[in-house]
């Protein structure tokens, strides 16, 4: 008897892994801060449907990648945000600098 293989067909992609991935790219672009949390939100959505479901559908990958696309820029809204506000906690000294620096050129 000759044994013949049949490749499995493969899983479908979970729409939220690939919504996960396409918002955590769009944030870098258009929509910053929602499309990062649209990334995080749909990429754990996704992950828990997959756990959920093992066997049922494939994209576990796609989810990750979206996540950490999405925390990624999260994060750097963080940073900018902070570094943002030390400025314009800076400004009255930089200021005062500056207008010391004039005096002592006059």
């Amino acid at each position: 008897m000759s044994e013949h293989y049949y490749p499995e067909t493969p899983l479908p992609t979970n729409s939220l892994t690939v919504a996960s991935l396409v918002t955590g790219i769009v944030s870098y672009v258009a929509i910053p801060f929602l499309g990062a949390l649209a990334a995080v939100i749909t990429g754990h959505m996704a992950k828990n449907e997959i756990k959920a479901n093992p066997g049922k559908y494939s994209g576990e990958g796609l989810a990750t990648t979206g996540l950490i696309l999405g925390y990624i820029h999260l994060a750097l809204i963080a940073v900018s945000i902070i570094l943002f506000i030390i400025a314009l906690t800076m400004i009255p000294s930089i200021a005062a600098w500056f207008m010391m620096l004039i005096d002592q050129v006059h």
